[in-house]
C-alpha cells in the first residue's frame, strides 16, 4: 500500500501539481490561542489521526543514510499522510502546533553532506521533530540553528522532491514560518498567524500593502467630483478583497477574516469563529481543475480541515465528505507509553434527524 501511495504522489509531482492549503490563527479576549487550517490536495492522501506517545524513538525518513534521531519528549496528536508514521499537521501535549504546507516553485533545500547526516532530517520529518521535542516557538528557533533540512526525493530525480514550508504556533502567542529557499533555512516571524503556499512568506506580507484601504467598516458613500457614489449595501469596506483560490488571494482573505473587528470572548467562541472562517476558505471540488493535453487529470479538494485549541489542547477535525466536527482532547490521552496509534477519519456524512421533533 505504501508503495502504491508513493507512486500516486510521484505522478502528481511529475505533472506539476499546484496544491492549496490555508492556515490562520484566532486569539480570543481571554488570551486563548486557536490555530486552524485546510488541507487541499489533488488526491486523497489517506490521512488518519495519529497519536504518538512520549518516549517513541523516531529517526529521519531516509533512503540509505543515517539521519537525525530522537526520543519523543512531548506526546502529540495529528494527521498523517500516505499511510506513514509521519505527521503532516498536529498539536502536542503542551500546546505547540505545527503544520506542513505546499511550497511549489520556491523550496530549495540544503545539501546532503555525509559528515552532517546525524543532524539532518527530511522535509517530511520536520512536523514530527518539532511536535515531539519542543514546547515554545523560541525553543524551536534555537534548535533550528543546529539541524539541516534535506529535500528527500521519493525516486532518484530532484523533480520528485515534495516542496514544503512549515508554520509553528505556541500557546503563548508565538508564531514562525520555516522556509528553505536556495539552500538557506529561513525563519520568519509571523505576526498575523497566516500561511498559504508560494511565493515566500515575506512576499505575502509585502503584498498586503496592496490592500491597505480595506476595512470591515461599511463605507456608505463617497464623492467623485460633484457625483455622489452610494454604496450598494453592507460589505463595502472590504470591496476589492480577492475572491479567487490562488495562494496570494487566500492569504489576504485569511488575514482579514482572522483579524475582524470583534474578538471572541473565550476559546469556545474562537473555535466556532475558526470553523466559520474555514467555511469561507476551503475549496469545493470542481473549482480548481488541473488539465494535461486537454484532459482533466486532477481537482483540488479540501480533504480535511482542523482547528487546534492550543490553550486547552484539543484537536478538532472534519473531512470533505463528513462535515461533522470531531475532537481529540489531549489531556485525556495517556502519552506515557505504548505504540503509535491511528484512528481512521470518517468520510461518510451523518445527519441529525429531527423530523420527530416537528410538532
Amino acid at each position: 500500500m505504501k508503495r502504491f501511495l508513493m507512486c500516486i504522489l510521484l505522478l502528481v509531482l511529475l505533472t506539476g501539481a499546484s496544491v492549496g492549503c490555508t492556515g490562520f490563527r484566532v486569539v480570543s479576549k481571554d488570551g486563548s490561542i486557536i490555530a486552524a487550517r485546510t488541507l487541499e490536495f489533488e488526491f486523497d492522501l489517506g490521512s488518519k489521526i495519529v497519536v504518538v506517545p512520549r518516549g517513541t524513538f523516531m529517526t529521519a525518513f531516509t533512503t540509505g543514510w543515517e539521519g537525525l534521531s530522537w526520543n519523543v519528549k512531548y506526546g502529540y496528536v495529528g494527521a498523517n499522510a500516505l499511510g506513514m508514521d509521519l505527521a503532516a499537521d498536529g498539536i502536542n501535549e503542551v500546546g505547540l502546533a505545527c503544520g506542513a504546507f505546499y511550497f511549489s516553485g520556491c523550496a530549495g533545500y540544503q545539501e546532503l553532506q555525509k559528515e552532517l547526516y546525524g543532524s539532518t532530517l527530511s522535509q517530511y520529518d520536520l512536523v514530527g521533530w518539532i511536535l515531539g521535542n519542543f514546547a515554545t516557538v523560541d525553543e524551536v528557533k534555537a534548535a533550528l540553528n543546529n539541524i539541516r533540512v534535506y529535500g528527500l526525493a521519493i525516486m532518484v530525480t530532484e523533480s520528485t522532491i515534495m516542496p514544503l514550508h512549515h508554520i509553528v504556533y505556541d500557546a503563548q502567542g508565538g508564531c514562525i514560518v520555516i522556509e528553505c529557499v536556495e539552500g538557506e533555512l529561513n525563519i520568519h516571524e509571523n505576526p498575523l498567524g497566516v500561511i498559504t503556499n508560494n511565493p515566500t512568506f515575506d512576499w505575502h506580507l509585502q503584498n498586503l500593502s496592496n490592500y491597505v484601504d480595506l476595512t470591515p467598516v461599511n463605507i456608505k458613500s463617497s464623492k467623485l467630483g460633484d457625483f455622489k457614489i452610494v454604496g450598494t449595501g453592507n460589505g463595502t469596506g472590504l470591496l476589492g478583497l480577492p475572491g479567487d483560490n490562488t495562494s496570494p488571494s487566500r492569504f489576504v482573505r485569511a488575514a482579514f477574516y482572522s483579524h475582524g473587528e470583534v474578538k471572541p470572548k473565550h476559546s469556545e467562541e474562537a473555535v466556532t469563529l475558526a470553523w466559520h472562517i474555514l467555511n469561507a476558505l476551503d475549496i469545493p471540488e470542481g473549482l480548481v481543475v488541473n488539465e494535461e493535453l486537454g484532459m482533466v487529470v486532477s481537482r483540488d479538494i479540501a480533504y480535511w480541515s482542523v482547528v487546534r485549541d492550543l490553550t486547552n489542547k484539543v484537536y478538532y477535525y472534519r473531512t470533505y465528505s463528513d462535515l461533522n466536527i470531531r475532537k481529540v482532547e489531549l489531556d485525556r490521552i495517556d502519552f506515557s507509553s505504548g505504540n503509535i496509534r491511528f484512528l481512521k477519519m470518517s468520510h461518510e456524512q451523518n445527519y441529525v434527524d429531527v423530523t420527530d421533533a416537528v410538532k
